[in-house]
């Protein structure tokens, strides 16, 4: 069985059964990065949770006499999991794939590359820091989060990340450390698409907990084509036009220089 066929049987979407094995929710192991298994194994799983799955008809589980038969799922490799569950009750938040800030700037990393990585703090430090080579920034601090696709309140064309920063509670307000000379890079993830965005950190000096910053969808879908893409954002405080910037992996670097140029033109016209 495939993960689709597995899917069918439990009346769940494939990227739900994938996080299910991800967490650990369902029998699997893998084998060579591929999830596996065994048919006898997902019999007694289905049997212990058939009462929690769905109130809607289930299909049956195609019987067999093997036992020890497989289940191929086929997934993408490791560092493509999402990383938050998937309810019964689905919004669209949860639809949005997630990485863990870790693989975040792993990825953020492997895009740069060696010959423009000269060095970079742990990969789960928040905030990260990494030393580049010219003609990128040469001491960075960054700010990375999640972006994901809002259930209510905002545009559906729209999406999203949350600001904050560590040790910010809700009640107080946040800023980004801009010390030790490092330049700050304020960015989102959106894991889906494989697209990094990039904001205008200095127009961020002080923000609520989990203050929503936005990025159009059309922008993101852009950015998938292979373009650099802008946008351009009006703010009420301050009151400023941002322009926000979106890429794939490869062209991440010249998205970091862009933006580095946009902000200094902000800064000699205030």
């Amino acid at each position: 069985m495939t993960i689709r066929e597995i899917a069918n049987v439990l009346q769940l979407t494939e990227k739900t059964v994938y996080v299910m094995a991800h967490e650990g929710e369902l029998p699997a192991f893998k084998i060579r990065g591929q999830w596996r298994i065994r048919r006898q194994d997902f019999d007694v799983w289905l049997s212990q949770h058939a009462g929690e799955i769905s109130q809607s008809p289930t299909p049956t589980v195609p019987s067999t006499h093997m036992s020890n038969e497989m289940i191929e799922v086929d997934v993408p490799t490791a560092t493509d999991a999402p990383v938050s569950p998937t309810p019964a009750a689905l919004t669209l938040e949860d639809l949005t794939a997630r990485v863990c800030l870790a693989e975040i700037h792993r990825r953020f990393v492997q895009a740069l590359g060696p010959s423009s990585v000269r060095s970079h703090s742990d990969w789960d430090a928040n905030p990260f820091h990494i030393d580049l080579a010219h003609p990128l920034p040469q001491r960075v601090r960054l700010y990375i989060f999640n972006v994901t696709r809002p259930p209510g309140g905002r545009p559906l064309g729209e999406h999203k990340i949350q600001l904050m920063v560590p040790g910010q509670r809700r009640v107080d307000r946040g800023s980004f450390d801009n010390g030790d000379g490092r330049i700050v890079l304020m960015a989102g993830y959106a894991a889906e698409e494989d697209v990094f965005i990039l904001w205008d950190a200095g127009l961020y000096p002080d923000f609520a907990w989990s203050r929503n910053v936005q990025v159009k969808a059309e922008t993101i879908i852009q950015a998938s084509a292979g373009r650099l893409a802008m946008q351009e954002r009006r703010l009420r405080k301050p009151r400023a036009t941002e322009t926000v910037l979106a890429v794939k992996p490869r062209r991440l670097a010249d998205a970091i220089i862009r933006r580095m140029e946009l902000t200094r033109e902000r800064l000699l016209t205030e």
